[in-house]
């Protein structure tokens, strides 16, 4: 156990405004992907979402400064053995603490990239600015093909006191929602999926958000992200409804949800 001092990832990527070309499909960075870099070469991926919409409770970090956290008792201090790193940092680490596990954290970072995930499927809307729209069906896309989304044998899940407070117009309110767990869900229509892949969620107006599979399937945030079909007791007007619940943003929130696309790990 480590007590790291460092700077979250939220606060640097808030000061970087990506510059997509003007034919992107998308014209903001929340189907970007974020790619930190070692000194050796070693990579870890995340999506720009996960860095930036989260709240700050367990934030990605890049540390500067590690210290063991030893046994108060002084017998057990001399003799503790847990800790495998004695020393402190010499460059930037990567750190994740909302992971449960080490996989993705890097010693000594030298570059972070933003990129566009390639997305080789035909068929997936573009955005189209100031559509008004209703998904009636959602599509699950993948290298094996694309099938209608099915919910068949899918935990219903419900969310209460949902505040939802938005990156660029602030408070929105405060909403139940209920639906389907977003887990169950992806397993359910894309087998053997998980950690290594990556999904895109798109809106009928083209509106989309890239999730990592650690994301989804590995953190506590991610066990109460949802596909929300009910939101304060009504049915969305505008169909099915992606629910990252425990967003401090509701940026990746997708109304009228209309593709899921997954994605092969990247390198």
């Amino acid at each position: 156990t480590y007590a790291y001092t460092g700077i979250p990832l939220i606060a640097i990527m808030d000061g970087i405004a990506p510059q997509k070309p003007k034919t992107a499909a998308f014209d903001r960075p929340l189907d970007m992907l974020v790619t930190f870099t070692s000194a050796d070469g070693r990579k870890a991926h995340f999506s720009y979402g996960e860095l930036t919409m989260v709240d700050d409770s367990l934030p990605v970090m890049l540390a500067f400064d590690r210290r063991q956290v030893l046994p108060t008792e002084d017998k057990a201090k001399s003799s503790y053995t847990h800790n495998l790193h004695k020393e402190n940092l010499t460059g930037l680490r990567l750190i994740c603490p909302a992971d449960p596990d080490t996989a993705r954290y890097l010693d000594n970072v030298v570059k972070i990239t933003l990129g566009e995930i390639e997305v080789p499927f035909a068929g997936i809307p573009a955005m189209k600015k100031g559509e008004k729209c209703s998904s009636q069906s959602i599509t699950a896309v993948s290298a094996k093909g694309s099938a209608p989304l099915s919910f068949a044998g899918v935990a219903r899940t419900d969310a209460s006191s949902w505040i939802r407070t938005g990156h660029g117009r602030g408070f929105k309110g405060i909403s139940t929602a209920s639906g389907y767990s977003l887990r169950e869900t992806l397993r359910k229509n894309f087998p053997n999926c998980g950690e290594k892949n990556f999904f895109l969620f798109i809106a009928c107006d083209g509106y989309r958000t890239l999730f990592s599979g650690r994301e989804i399937f590995m953190t506590e945030a991610g066990r109460s992200m949802m596909i929300i079909d009910t939101l304060d007791g009504k049915k969305s007007p505008s169909g099915p409804m992606l629910g990252p619940i425990a967003d401090y943003f509701v940026d990746r929130d997708v109304w009228g949800l209309s593709h899921i696309v997954m994605l092969d790990g990247v390198r």
